[in-house]
């Protein structure tokens, strides 16, 4: 049998080792090309959906004005000539758009801004969309379209409707400049090629720039028919090389695609192949150098040995090495081991770590994705409505319209402000807390006959089950906690479902609890859903808004009062609820024993008039709960007759009555000259000069806006304390 030497087969060994070793070098080779590719287009791909996201919010927004331009007055009293001139103003501030248009529908143009107004005008051009909107009944955005001025625009338009049919059809050419400039905003590298294409494969604008209307390669076209969004080698129009990314847009049906260089997207990857190719190499030598080292260290103690062994029993044996090492060797392996325990542990360390870091990355980035969302859209809303008011006739119904909005816009961002700030001062240690012994009843009371006017806009039903019970607490910060709870109940239920409050003291904890009947939680989301800027699926127009702060200030405020909260569900479609508990404490001594309110000598007998039900209930309520005599009335004449019989003190009238309105109520009361003067407060959503004024001529005291809070209904009554 033929023998070889220890350092021959420590030289196989290694031989043996590196085989596999090259197989895997090559795998991981291959494979670290295929992920760059994949990496690279998923990047890809996603800037498109960025870009994509910008080119449906340009059409989103020339929608958005047309359907402004459809209310107006003008339009509406069929006076196209007074239209022409605000539509002509309109266009000083929309640089994208180039013209607007006005057409029966039988597609004859009966206005278009290009044109002085009184000049025969031709049928519409864009026949295709115009068609698709008289069928659709909606608004609608066009492909490349070469108009009488040959020029390329891309059309919109939206139906102006008249008891659900179309009396004219508005439409807006948009020029393609607009989305070229929207491509030169990416700041692609030196070679990229990008390019915006309609549904006819046609250019509305590339870079490097071609003539609008000019077709896209066939490659390109191929791979937008095969699927909406993709990832495909071939060539640009010019013939480059390239790889390229291509997304179609749900709203518009338009594509955009992305091509890198081929030699540019395989350089990463080749790069990578060679150091690793140069470093396995390296290694391979270093092995053998290393195998041959030891090689000699081993080899002569064991032939030292192998000596020794075949002179056993002879007087001249050698003596047995007594200096080998091979228990140091075996030392080393244990040392080698503990070493590797260590370095793997260290390893798992920094992979924990570096996951730590990437999941605080993203929450950035999701967080700085949310809040450009949530800004974003409320000042969109506040130009177009702060257009309206410029160009409106003031005290006109869409005048009144856009200061609604305006407000409730600038509450939304407040509100948005005043969490994002208070999360951040809980989170730095910096908020603190002015406690006081309160009933936890009393409050959410309170806060509920405030908040629900608002809510019950949408037809928001809730349903208050209170026990007394006392905490000691800051008594701001737990109506903040409250009033989370129930944005989130309303924002994640349909308007006709209920939501249930309660309030009880159980053992020596107060339980609050806000339930709804909405989509319920997943459960893996349950252990998650307090976290910061944590947020359930969402579509991309982010309807429900928020930006996951609202739940984790619920948890942080109430763990700074060494309280607990929680969430449960039974799933999808089962509602959710969200409980909070705190220590109760003892009443105090001199707090009142019932929950129909307080002793109050300064009491009042008070006749709340007002038509929705739920309003009606919270007013008196609130009253009640300050010791007040309440009574109420669901209309005008109800009121009118009431007051004969109750002789109130103070009169709280809705101004918006079904049958007869809120002034005319006030001006029959002031006429009753046989009775002492009452005390008269108008309650309304109006808030310009002319309603103070025309609530003053009916007699009214004061004239308080919706919402009204029971704080600011507290200072009403104390200011009228002479006046009934």
């Amino acid at each position: 049998m033929r023998r070889f030497s220890l350092r021959t087969n420590q030289v196989l060994l290694v031989i043996g080792t590196a085989l596999p070793l090259i197989v895997l070098a090559v795998w991981l080779s291959t494979t670290l090309i295929d992920y760059n590719q994949k990496t690279l287009a998923a990047g890809a791909i996603n800037r498109m959906r960025a870009f994509m996201s910008a080119v449906d919010a340009e059409l989103r927004g020339g929608i958005a004005l047309l359907q402004a331009l459809a209310v107006s007055e003008r339009l509406g009293s069929d006076d196209l000539r007074g239209f022409h001139r605000e539509a002509t103003r309109f266009l000083k501030f929309q640089p994208e758009i180039d013209s607007i248009r006005v057409a029966l529908p039988d597609g004859q143009q009966v206005m278009n801004t290009s044109v002085p107004f009184g000049q025969r005008l031709p049928g519409t051009y864009d026949r295709k969309t115009f068609d698709k909107l008289l069928v659709t009944q909606a608004p609608v955005t066009g492909d490349l379209v070469l108009n009488p001025s040959g020029t390329y625009t891309i059309d919109i338009g939206v139906p102006v409707l008249r008891n659900g049919k179309i009396a004219y059809v508005l439409s807006a050419s948009m020029n393609p400049e607009t989305f070229a400039r929207l491509i030169d905003q990416q700041q692609l590298q030196p070679g990229w090629v990008s390019g915006l294409v309609d549904s006819e494969g046609r250019f509305i604008a590339r870079k490097p720039a071609r003539p609008p209307g000019d077709l896209a390669s066939k490659g390109f076209m191929t791979a937008v028919a095969a699927a909406d969004e993709g990832w495909y080698r071939g060539r640009t129009v010019e013939g480059l090389d390239t790889f390229t990314a291509h997304l179609k847009s749900d709203f518009s049906r338009w594509s955009v695609g992305l091509g890198i260089p081929a030699g540019e997207a395989y350089a990463a990857a080749s790069r990578a192949g060679w150091l690793m190719a140069i470093g396995f190499i390296t290694s391979l030598g270093l092995a053998f150098a290393f195998a041959y080292w030891m090689g000699r260290r081993i080899s002569s103690p064991i032939s030292s040995l192998a000596a020794a062994a075949r002179s056993l029993g002879e007087a001249s044996a050698p003596p047995l090495p007594t200096d080998s090492d091979i228990t140091e060797v075996a030392d080393l392996a244990s040392t080698l081991k503990e070493a590797a325990l260590a370095v793997r542990e260290r390893h798992q360390l920094l992979e924990r770590e570096k996951a730590s870091l990437q999941a605080t990355d993203r929450a950035k980035d999701e967080f700085l994705a949310m809040l450009s969302h949530e800004l974003r859209n409320p000042l969109a809303v506040l130009t177009t409505s702060v257009h309206i008011l410029r160009i409106a006739k003031p005290g006109d119904e869409l005048t009144i319209k856009a200061q609604a909005v305006i407000e409730r816009q600038l509450k939304q961002m407040t509100r948005l402000i005043e969490d994002l700030l208070d999360v951040s001062r809980v989170t730095m240690g910096k908020a603190s807390l002015r406690r006081e012994v309160f009933d936890l009843a009393d409050l959410v009371t309170r806060v509920i006959a405030a908040w629900h006017p608002a809510a019950q806009d949408d037809g928001r039903k809730v349903a208050l089950t209170a026990q007394r019970v006392w905490i000691d607490a800051d008594r701001s910060r737990i109506e903040q906690v409250l009033i989370n709870l129930l944005d989130n109940a309303q924002k994640f239920s349909p308007p006709d479902k209920q939501i249930r409050v309660s309030v009880a003291r159980v053992n020596d904890e107060a339980v609050l609890t806000v339930a709804d009947e909405g989509e319920g939680i997943d459960p893996e989301m349950l252990e998650r859903v307090f976290g910061l800027f944590v947020q359930g699926p969402q579509g991309p127009d982010r309807a429900r808004g928020g930006m996951g702060v609202g739940l984790a200030l619920v948890k942080r405020l109430t763990e700074m009062h060494d309280g607990t909260v929680r969430a449960s569900s039974g799933g999808a479609g089962t509602g959710a609820a969200f409980t909070v508990s705190f220590a109760a404490v003892a009443r105090p001594a001199d707090e009142p024993p019932a929950l129909a309110g307080p002793r109050n000598p300064n009491a009042k007998r008070i006749l709340v008039i007002e038509d929705n039900p739920d309003g009606r209930e919270m007013l008196r309520a609130s009253l009640a709960l300050d010791g007040h005599e309440v009574h109420i009335a669901a209309d005008g004449m109800a009121g009118i007759n009431l007051y004969a019989s109750c002789d109130p003190d103070i009169v709280l009238i809705d101004i918006g009555l079904p049958d007869i309105d809120g002034y005319e109520v006030a001006q029959r009361l002031r006429a009753d000259r046989k009775r002492r003067h009452v005390a008269l407060i108008a309650m309304t959503g109006y808030g310009q000069l002319e309603d103070e004024r025309l609530a003053a001529d009916a007699g009214f005291d004061l004239h308080l806006i919706k919402p009204v809070t029971a704080e600011q209904l507290r200072q009403a009554l104390g200011a009228l304390e002479g006046v009934s």
